[in-house]
């Protein structure tokens, strides 16, 4: 009787350690998948401005309808990005005490926007997809 119970646990521990390895599996696959996504987005030639803020106002439309913080966030710091660097190259020797100012407050604001889509993906990584601000729900 307790060789058929060793058998039965030996079964079940067989089979739950054969579903986490396939858990596992299927985790680290869809992190390489994103890793893969975020070299293809960085490898990408730079858009020009125009069309960065063009394509900024389409998730804006977007929003109305199909609303995701990840991809307004997202947007967000690409534009970010770019007014810095187009600020960095306009700032010479000459720059004033205000304008170096004004290069620290959007350079903050993109770090600050850059951890918010980090903590997002989090969330959904953890099978969050929904948030719930001001009583009304709304997707990552």
């Amino acid at each position: 009787m307790k060789v058929c119970q060793n058998q039965k646990m030996d079964k079940a521990e067989k089979k739950r350690q054969k579903t986490l390895h396939k858990q596992m599996k299927a985790k680290h696959h869809e992190q390489k998948l994103q890793k893969h996504s975020r070299k293809m987005l960085r490898s990408t030639e730079p858009v020009s401005f125009p069309y960065q803020i063009f394509l900024h106002r389409l998730e804006l439309r977007k929003s109305e309808k199909d609303f995701s913080y990840l991809r307004l966030s997202r947007s967000k710091i690409m534009l970010t990005a770019q007014l810095i660097d187009k600020n960095i190259g306009n700032c010479n020797k000459l720059c004033t005490v205000d304008d170096l100012k004004v290069l620290s407050r959007e350079v903050q604001f993109k770090k600050r926007l850059i951890k918010q889509v980090d903590r997002l993906e989090q969330f959904r990584e953890l099978g969050l997809n929904e948030l719930v601000l001001d009583g009304k729900r709304t997707a990552l």
